[in-house]
């Protein structure tokens, strides 16, 4: 009787007395958790010295993107305090034109783009650094560019918000005094599902595609894959074993909670700031009373999200870039070999 047979009848695998160094190797492998955190160790000040650099020109990307947004929005502004000067002097009150505010909101819209677009430059010089701290010792494979990896961002973001936008705009439709006109062929029990399933729907395929397409950053920047191949094979990585999705969302799911709670709270300890903002502007700004309230709403909203992607994204990034090796050295191992058969 062979070794195989001993152990199960496993010839077919592995020739007799053979061993099988790669899967001991494997099984005696830290947690990703634990490699993520020897990682950091290692390469921690690095990381977050890169984390501090790209946080600090994000922030000024950030306050030059507002300068604009205030200055596109500043006659309406303007307005809006010349109608609280008048309704002052007629002792009457006093509430913003609907469509000055739908204006600004446009402005928010217009600029918004342009903002995701400075989180994605930061999430892709993060996500290569820490992909290249991850890396094993004496690995040669392709490494992302930069413009690769940023394109991963850029093509996954439209992709996942789509359904979401997608289902609120088909809840709105739905809403319309112009569909009302309709609804006497429309039972009364379907109104529920016309107004809040379209949402409920799009949200859902939106959590769905950012799950499976959580590792797609890491393997184009450790794969050198290009937007859509990168997609596939995240998705592939993420859905392909029952143990694949379970061990992303045990890391998926801490890192949002982590993410969440962290803003939370700078978001919180953050308050003063907005005084402080609206006092500034009022000090060395247009004397605009709603333009300093404005500007004393985005501060601790921009101080709580430039300190959580600092603190939170070098740890995240390595993270995922772990997982992501751990699970395509998993695939390939589990991937069909011709059988080696006994002598």
């Amino acid at each position: 009787m062979t070794n195989g047979q001993a152990r199960g009848g496993s010839t077919h695998r592995t020739a007799p007395g053979g061993e099988r160094p790669a899967e001991r190797a494997y099984a005696a492998e830290p947690g990703i958790v634990r490699t993520a955190l020897a990682v950091l160790r290692r390469d921690g000040l690095r990381l977050y010295g890169r984390a501090a650099l790209v946080t600090g020109l994000v922030a000024l990307g950030g306050l030059l993107l507002t300068v604009v947004g205030f200055v596109a929005a500043w006659p309406e502004f303007d307005e809006i305090r010349l109608g609280a000067i008048q309704a002052r002097i007629d002792e009457d009150s006093y509430a913003p034109d609907g469509r000055r505010v739908n204006t600004m909101w446009l402005i928010l819209l217009a600029c918004l783009p342009f903002l995701i677009l400075l989180l994605h430059l930061a999430c892709t010089a993060l996500q290569t650094a820490c992909v290249r701290a991850a890396a094993e010792p004496g690995g040669s494979g392709p490494r992302g560019r930069f413009l690769t990896v940023l394109g991963v961002y850029a093509v996954r973001g439209v992709l996942v918000w789509a359904p979401l936008v997608l289902g609120i705009l088909v809840q709105l439709y739905f809403t319309t005094t112009t569909f009302r006109e309709y609804t006497v062929l429309v039972p009364l029990w379907e109104y529920p599902l016309l107004e809040y399933g379209p949402p409920l729907l799009g949200l859902t395929l939106t959590l769905s595609l950012r799950f499976g397409w959580a590792l797609a950053p890491a393997a184009s920047a450790d794969e050198g894959l290009r937007p859509l191949a990168a997609l596939r094979r995240s998705w592939s990585l993420t859905w392909g074993r029952a143990a694949s999705w379970l061990r992303t969302l045990a890391v998926a799911l801490p890192l949002g909670g982590l993410t969440v709670g962290l803003y939370l709270l700078l978001q919180a300890a953050a308050r003063p700031t907005r005084s402080w903002a609206a006092s500034l502007f009022l000090e060395w700004g247009p004397d605009n009373a709603y333009g300093a309230y404005v500007a004393g709403v985005l501060a601790p909203i921009a101080t709580a999200l430039l300190l959580t992607g600092a603190l939170v994204l070098p740890p995240a990034h390595t993270t995922l870039a772990v997982l992501h090796q751990r699970l395509a050295r998993t695939g390939e191992r589990q991937s069909p070999t011709p059988a080696v058969t006994p002598a």
